[in-house]
């Protein structure tokens, strides 16, 4: 077969493919975000000029901040583009593209765009195959592992064009890097305002990565997220989104209700209990009424997706696309794990956490996963990533890692395992610590970090926890019995 016929067997359907690429994007001009930079360079991605002409039209509208690309925004921002607009007028305008919109569905966006790399990839292998073989002579004194090599870096380099990946960077100490880290760019969000010593551990919840949150059913993952991170977040004019695939948008608004009233409206009538109970009284009613008005001025930015399948390519597709609207953290609740072992459930969980951090670092977002551990650890002590199946490899996607439990009955002062909290004093640089004497009429958390790449690991907080408000209250470090092999 000649050189001719084989590439155009390689690049078969081509033309369709490029074309649903495209109006994908067009049908969610979002994802232009994650492909802006793929007919940049010398060695374009995509072949096709019409596929081309409306990939630069639809990224030029995308970067002058047009959010969805209807026929009126078109023709707006064709209307000085004369050139350009009776091209885009040849190809049929906006009929022809409603028409082509219609057919494609913007979650199969990256099953298309791997096709046309990997025609690209083929074709250029080809080439240079041939290319190679086209002088045999070149081999004559060449060892094994020299003609290994040779095609190996064939291999990479076709690889490395054609999957646009990042390019090489030096680890040059400039004064544009030293004043970036002056302003604390790379601090992350500061949840500081209820928990300070986990968040001065963390140093924040980091943008561009991902932070594990976990414990077992009902210990409180969610209330603990929502009231120490979502709502200081928010107060500071940080965009944040829940995706549920397991609580209900009520469930989160009375979470929201009750912090309102005692934290910003000293009520304390109302337990999310009673909140749920209703029949409230007159007095009720009217402190209701001033926490409606201050969340309608002060939390309305908070978002809510509740997920009604299992299917991992929709939170994608949602994060994405409100990253591209302003929001900047985004916390997913809940991912679990199951019973019984399962290889193929854990290689899923660890593909999609990878995933999840692509997205995170190309987004420079904060992504916040609460996750549910199985019920045969309930009985374990001493909580890290050996409380994961596989937990070694999970464990290098996620920058911190905080599990969290109910402090046992046998860990309060006096105890056998006396987890013996303490903080440093007030007003004492940090030097005196001071020893604290637990209620054992009150119930308590401690939080185990993991991992943190901020600070030591291996710290445990603890924490009081008035469940009937959601209040918590940072107490202090603490000492929990390590009875457990950690990684």
């Amino acid at each position: 077969m000649d050189k001719k016929e084989t590439l155009k067997i390689i690049n078969k359907g081509r033309e369709k493919t490029e074309a649903a690429f495209v109006f994908c994007l067009w049908k969610d001009p979002s994802l232009y975000g994650d492909y802006l930079a793929i007919n940049d360079g010398k060695k374009a991605t995509l072949k096709n000029e019409d596929a081309a002409f409306y990939y630069n039209l639809g990224k030029a509208m995308y970067l002058q901040g047009y959010k969805s690309f209807d026929h009126i925004s078109v023709t707006t921002f064709l209307d000085r583009k004369t050139e350009v607009k009776k091209k885009y007028e040849e190809y049929g305008g906006y009929k022809e593209i409603n028409k082509l919109m219609q057919l494609v569905n913007p979650e199969n966006v990256e099953t298309y765009f791997d096709n046309i790399c990997k025609m690209n990839s083929l074709s250029m292998i080809y080439e240079k195959y041939d290319e190679m073989f086209s002088d045999v002579g070149r081999f004559e004194n060449a060892s094994n592992n020299d003609v290994y090599e040779a095609f190996d870096l064939i291999n990479n380099s076709v690889a490395l064009i054609t999957s646009q990946a990042t390019g090489v960077e030096d680890l040059l100490i400039t004064d544009e890097f030293i004043e970036e880290l002056n302003r604390g760019e790379d601090v992350g969000l500061n949840y500081g305002k209820y928990c300070p010593m986990l968040n001065y551990t963390t140093l924040g919840v980091p943008r561009g990565d991902l932070f594990m949150f976990a414990g077992h059913s009902g210990c409180g993952k969610s209330s603990f997220f929502y009231n120490n991170m979502v709502i200081p977040f928010t107060e500071n004019g940080i965009g944040c989104c829940i995706i549920s695939n397991e609580m209900r948008s009520k469930t989160y608004k009375i979470l929201l209700l009750v912090h309102v009233l005692t934290h910003e409206l000293n009520y304390w009538s109302l337990t999310r209990k009673k909140i749920k109970q209703g029949h409230y009284t007159e007095e009720d009613k009217k402190m209701i009424a001033k926490a409606q008005a201050i969340i309608k001025e002060k939390y309305s930015s908070i978002k809510f997706i509740k997920l009604q399948s299992d299917n991992i390519g929709v939170v994608f597709q949602h994060i994405k696309r409100m990253a591209h609207q302003g929001i900047t953290c985004f916390c997913w609740d809940t991912m679990k794990s199951d019973e019984v072992f399962d290889e193929s459930m854990w290689q899923s969980l660890l593909m999609n956490s990878r995933k999840l951090y692509h997205i995170a670092d190309n987004l420079n977002i904060s992504i916040i996963v609460t996750y549910q551990l199985a019920l045969h650890t309930v009985n374990q002590r001493w909580l890290d990533a050996g409380c994961l199946a596989n937990g070694k490899q999970i464990k290098e996607v996620f920058s911190e890692m905080v599990y969290m439990r109910p402090l046992w009955q046998d860990e309060y002062t006096g105890q056998k395992y006396d987890c013996k909290p303490w903080r440093f004093k007030k007003n004492s640089d940090n030097k005196i610590r001071e020893q604290i004497e637990l209620d054992p009429n009150e119930k308590y958390m401690v939080c185990f970090v993991d991992k943190t790449r901020n600070d030591e690991d291996k710290k445990t907080i603890l924490y009081k926890w008035k469940g009937a408000w959601n209040q918590w209250i940072e107490i202090g470090f603490c000492t929990i019995m390590n009875d457990h092999r950690s990684f």
